[in-house]
């Protein structure tokens, strides 16, 4: 029996076993006792007020003369599972309780005993426990991304387990999404990390289908958007399982999402190319699918990808032609870059709006080298030149005038 299995079922039968145990109930004669010595824990006002110490505390049943038990390891640890939450695990999204021994933080706790990861009462509270909807409920929406930083931000913890993302609350503080939730109150709007990475079901990053990284998670709040990536080029590829093509976090980032008009942005008109280089710059990936392979460095050789290497703003980028989220190929007659688009592509309002089929089909990702495009490299080797000469003449005779003018001797 595999350990994954066995954890589950040691989960389960703890659980049977504290709901079989005896309790007090609900509200009779409950925490006192305790609380005679454990003077600092109050249950008033949280979800558990009804509830007996025993409840969750089920190997110490204090009876009146009975010995106090001498330290805190004496207390198993408090058994939430099956025997008070006990939902199917796929009963509300993100997974219920029972989910739990499932997840990255359940594997390495019940199977590995690691307690560094988080347990119930690490991400509830111990014997402060709010309701969700509770302002002060450490795993309210407003609050969930602090009780995650915890463990998330704390480097010994990050570098012990070489945990995938080092910093991921600041980053998340900074993004659309952080700055939706804390700066703006979209409460309710906002994504926090339980939206995208689950509740009681959170898997690692090397899991299959990681649902912080498919398109569909995006997509429950991003739904017109979904659509247009599920037809695209990319987004049929991604249904089938495709590794090599991008998914949302590909392009815009992990916890750190940044709004497109975002100078900082990988989606921003300045980083777009660097963004689709990171496929696109790669040889093996662009043979395996028959894609030239000088597509960007003929981007970036062209007029437009000079100018916005120079800090253009207004000149076309990958996705003023390609598209955003509906990328598809020229083949396809819906695309962008179809020949009967191209004129309506390149004739947008803030491109060329006098534009001509003609012209618009002109070539832009052009390699300007001897054996493919003759002529327009001779050409190009001359501006290059004439460019370098006229500069040099300039040079020769500038600075002899700009000496004499210092010197306040009269010129030739």
């Amino acid at each position: 029996m595999d350990q994954r299995r066995l954890g589950i079922i040691v989960f389960c039968a703890v659980s049977a076993f504290a709901s079989a145990s005896p309790s007090q109930p609900g509200g009779a004669a409950a925490p006192k006792p305790c609380l005679e010595c454990h003077t600092h824990v109050s249950l008033q006002d949280t979800v558990h007020a009804t509830l007996s110490c025993a409840a969750c505390h089920r190997g110490h049943i204090p009876r009146e003369g009975d010995p106090p038990h001498q330290a805190k390891k004496d207390l198993p640890p408090p058994v939430c599972g099956l025997s008070c939450h006990w939902e199917p695990p796929d009963s509300r999204p993100g997974g219920s309780p029972a989910a739990y021994p499932d997840s990255v933080h359940g594997r390495a706790y019940l199977e590995r005993g690691v307690l560094d990861t988080a347990r119930c009462w690490d991400c509830h509270g111990r014997h402060n426990i709010k309701p969700v909807a509770d302002p002060d409920s450490t795993v309210n929406r407003r609050n969930v991304p602090v009780t995650c930083s915890r463990c998330h931000e704390d480097m010994a913890v990050v570098l012990k387990y070489n945990i995938h993302a080092e910093s991921p609350y600041q980053q998340y503080r900074q993004s659309v999404h952080g700055r939706g939730l804390y700066d703006k109150g979209l409460l309710n709007f906002a994504a926090v990390c339980t939206d995208c990475h689950g509740v009681h079901n959170i898997q690692g990053v090397g899991t299959p289908h990681l649902p912080a990284k498919d398109p569909a998670t995006c997509g429950k709040c991003h739904r017109l958007i979904l659509e247009e990536y599920s037809k695209s080029v990319h987004g049929r590829e991604a249904v089938k399982g495709n590794v090599d093509v991008p998914l949302c976090v590909d392009c815009h980032g992990e916890h750190g999402v940044a709004a497109a008009a975002s100078p900082e942005a990988p989606t921003s008109k300045a980083h777009v190319p660097d963004t689709c280089s990171v496929c696109h710059a790669r040889p093996e990936i662009m043979r395996k699918y028959g894609v030239p392979e000088d597509r960007i460095r003929t981007f970036i050789e062209s007029f437009h990808g000079i100018a916005i290497g120079l800090g253009g703003t207004a000149e076309a980028s990958c996705v003023n032609c390609h598209g955003v989220h509906d990328i598809r190929p020229a083949s396809d007659p819906e695309s962008k870059i179809s020949a009967a688009n191209l004129s309506k592509t390149c004739g947008q309002a803030t491109c060329h709006p006098t534009m001509s089929e003609k012209i618009a089909g002109t070539k832009i990702h052009r390699a300007y080298d001897r054996a493919k495009s003759g002529a327009p490299f001779y050409v190009k080797k001359v501006l290059v030149w004439t460019v370098f000469v006229l500069t040099g003449l300039t040079l020769i005779f500038f600075i002899p005038a700009l000496i004499r003018r210092r010197r306040g001797t009269p010129g030739p």
